[in-house]
């Protein structure tokens, strides 16, 4: 933030770049910002088909799972991310698949804890939220300061599309 408290270009620019050159997940990055354990609030988890064009390269009418999620401090129940994933669970081990299903772990932190590293591959955001404005669903649509996109593949297969919406909260931890 500027000293005006107003969001200012190099603080957004710089957070981008601390994100992007970080060399672990956006769990690991925001618990080390923000000192505090992260949960992801899912707020949807369902199946979906697959259209064409889709960032998974499965064939149109491929099963998938799309889930909404906020990922939130545990302590302060601060929001920090909002983030649509659409993944083909067929494609993980069926221990990630059972874990991702009950659980408040990030996908991030569920991936590390089998041993799975994923390359990370960028994806055009503007194809995210379905149309909708994101971050509508969890009412976080107005804290949103930068998004980002992109595609995790594991063992060469795309697995996990994700978009990711940051909130000014990251922004906010990031200043200080």
């Amino acid at each position: 933030m500027g000293r005006s408290g107003r969001l200012t270009g190099p603080d957004l620019a710089d957070l981008q770049r601390a994100v992007v050159d970080s060399p672990g997940t956006v769990t690991d990055f925001l618990e080390l910002l923000t000192g505090e354990l992260l949960v992801a609030d899912v707020v949807r988890q369902a199946p979906v088909v697959l259209g064409p064009n889709n960032d998974l390269e499965a064939a149109p009418g491929h099963a998938a799972t799309q889930r909404i999620a906020v990922l939130r401090g545990s302590t302060t129940d601060q929001p920090y991310v909002y983030a649509e994933t659409m993944f083909v669970g067929e494609r993980l081990p069926e221990s990630v698949r059972t874990q991702l299903e009950g659980t408040s772990d990030p996908i991030g932190r569920v991936l590390v804890a089998h041993g799975l590293h994923p390359g990370r591959e960028p994806l055009d955001p503007s194809g995210a939220a379905g149309g909708q404005t994101p971050g509508a669903v969890a009412g976080l649509a107005s804290e949103i300061v930068w998004s980002r996109a992109y595609r995790l593949r594991i063992g060469g297969q795309p697995v996990f599309a994700i978009h990711e919406w940051f909130l000014r909260s990251v922004l906010d931890a990031f200043d200080h």
